[in-house]
């Protein structure tokens, strides 16, 4: 069913039809992306980042072709989903993986095994060219991202500190133009810690599967590495702590993680720094929070597996090591693509200033709604003399973009986005998923962290504008990095939409608190101050 009634409504200025036919989900973009990107953030931020896993793919990895397409990512109406469709192609070149077992992973749902079987011809040659790149990436990128987080944080206190009314705007064209290669570089240590992480903790998983059997192997699979110790969101979290106590100064904190926030990649949201009222709350509701932990847990799940394993208990706590590391790198990877774009904030931020002098735009957020090209002639004198039409037109239409009901799976065509038929899954092999019942008193979800919880359901949507209490369950359709201060006050998590490797997962593991991810319907089935109970065992939440 064509999503007409909605997206008629709307310019298409921001989507990406694909040449042809594609799977897209929310699931793996809604943790970076939670709501519709602005024009300049798609150009500036997205467009980027969307090269840097094709450099990342192509280049660093060699599991795929290039494409000046936009492949990995879409974008519908300023959702940024991603593309499951050339994701399950990978498994083509991969040994041991197919592509329904690709879409049962990213979509949640079953192969089907009345279908027929895949069959995969490897080529050997490719095999040992993508053997050689993932050998090889495994032991640069950790240095290329440690390098990448040295040179944004200089940048980023050099913006900080620069009298931005003495630069030129040759310098502003300059760094807006110079930008997109930047951030393209940014994004690929993250993404090749992505792939090689997953692959990893996927490997570990079937290891504990082997040992310990299809019910308990991928709980001690997840229990084993969180929490995983330093992951900078939960430095920052700690460090907030600090400031409340008094025991490390504000102005330190927002030097060290003041360009960390809510939707951080959004060029027209407001990280910490800017933020101080936010902040201030932050910090003293993290003074006043529950300290959770799941140290305990963890240290259980490799007591049980150390048992289990035997003689091989030092060949798995080695690959445990090995994930571990890589984990980490899969969440710090993000630090120097934030501190990018909290660079190149402020250089938009004085174009704005100036463009507003000159009455080229009415106020200052207009900036966000112009294109990359409009904003670099307009600062150069010229461009389009009706900018304050379509500033107008693309406000409107992320405003309804922002109220429409886009699904969690769609299929996109170059005419349209779709919901997935039945017929569709079943000539992908998978069976199709099951309907919510608006009746049942049992949500089914998965369990990302262990835990029963009974308490009250706190709907949050703005991370930013909530107040947690003892006893309060975050209810959200998804989360982001800046949500994990949230986490620390609140006795557990539902999200409709997320993986076991999500942030919500890896955040409640973190800070030792029950989650259940993709319920589906959580936000719209659970009402406000609802007691529910959530078990993060089972992987459900009871409505009480």
């Amino acid at each position: 069913m064509t999503l007409i009634n909605h997206t008629n409504q709307m310019d298409d200025e921001l989507c990406t039809w694909p040449p042809e036919p594609q799977m897209f989900t929310r699931a793996n973009a809604l943790d970076q992306w939670p709501l519709p990107i602005t024009p300049l953030t798609q150009d500036l931020v997205e467009l980027p980042q969307e090269r840097g896993l094709e450099e990342a793919f192509v280049s660093v990895l060699g599991v795929s072709s290039p494409s000046q397409d936009w492949t990995w990512n879409g974008c519908f109406f300023g959702y940024v989903m991603f593309g499951v469709t050339p994701a399950a192609a990978l498994a083509d070149n991969l040994p041991g993986w197919s592509r329904a077992g690709v879409y049962a992973d990213y979509l949640g749902v079953h192969p089907d095994p009345d279908a027929p079987p895949e069959r995969q011809k490897l080529d050997p040659v490719g095999l040992l060219r993508i053997g050689g790149k993932f050998l090889s990436a495994l032991r640069t990128y950790p240095r290329r991202a440690a390098a990448e987080i040295t040179t944004a944080r200089s940048q980023l206190d050099a913006d900080r500190a620069r009298d931005w009314s003495d630069v030129t705007d040759g310098y502003l064209l300059d760094r807006i133009a110079a930008f997109h290669d930047i951030h393209m570089w940014q994004r690929v240590p993250h993404a090749v810690a992505s792939v090689i992480g997953a692959a990893l903790f996927k490997q570990l998983n079937q290891s504990l599967v082997g040992l310990a059997g299809d019910d308990e192997g991928p709980r001690l699979a997840t229990e084993m590495i969180t929490p995983l110790g330093g992951v900078h969101m939960r430095d920052a979290i700690d460090a907030m702590a600090d400031v409340a106590s008094g025991r490390l100064a504000r102005d330190v904190f927002v030097r060290d993680y003041g360009f960390r926030g809510n939707n951080e990649f959004e060029l027209a949201a407001r990280p910490w720094e800017d933020d101080p009222a936010t902040l201030d709350r932050l910090v003293e509701a993290s003074g006043r929070s529950t300290t959770h932990s799941g140290a305990d847990a963890k240290e259980a799940a490799r007591s049980r597996v150390r048992e289990l394993a035997g003689w091989r208990w030092p060949l798995l706590r080695a690959h445990l090591a090995f994930t571990e590391k890589h984990l980490r790198w899969r969440e710090n990877g993000k630090v120097p693509m934030a501190m990018g774009v909290a660079s190149i904030r402020r250089v938009v931020m004085e174009a704005a200033r100036r463009l507003v002098g000159r009455g080229r735009i009415g106020q200052l957020d207009d900036v966000f709604y112009l294109r990359k090209d409009e904003l670099a002639q307009a600062l150069s004198g010229g461009g389009p003399n009706d900018l304050d039409v379509r500033i107008a037109r693309r406000r409107a239409t992320r405003n309804l973009a922002i109220e429409f009901p886009l699904p969690e799976i769609v299929d996109a065509t170059p005419d349209g986005i779709c919901e997935v038929s039945e017929s569709r899954w079943k000539s992908l092999g998978l069976i199709p998923p099951e309907t919510a019942d608006d009746e049942t008193s049992v949500l089914v979800g998965v369990g990302g962290s262990r835990g029963s919880v009974t308490g009250r359901a706190r709907i949050v949507t703005d991370p930013t504008d909530v107040e947690i209490d003892d006893g309060d369950i975050l209810v959200a359709r998804g989360t982001d990095s800046a949500w994990t201060p949230l986490f620390l006050q609140a006795d557990a998590v539902v999200v409709d939409i997320g993986g076991v490797m999500s942030h919500a997962c890896i955040a409640a593991r973190e800070v030792g608190i029950p989650c259940v991810i993709d319920v589906k319907t959580g936000t719209t089935r659970i009402t406000e101050g609802q007691s529910i109970s959530v078990d993060g065992d089972a992987g459900t939440v009871t409505l009480r």
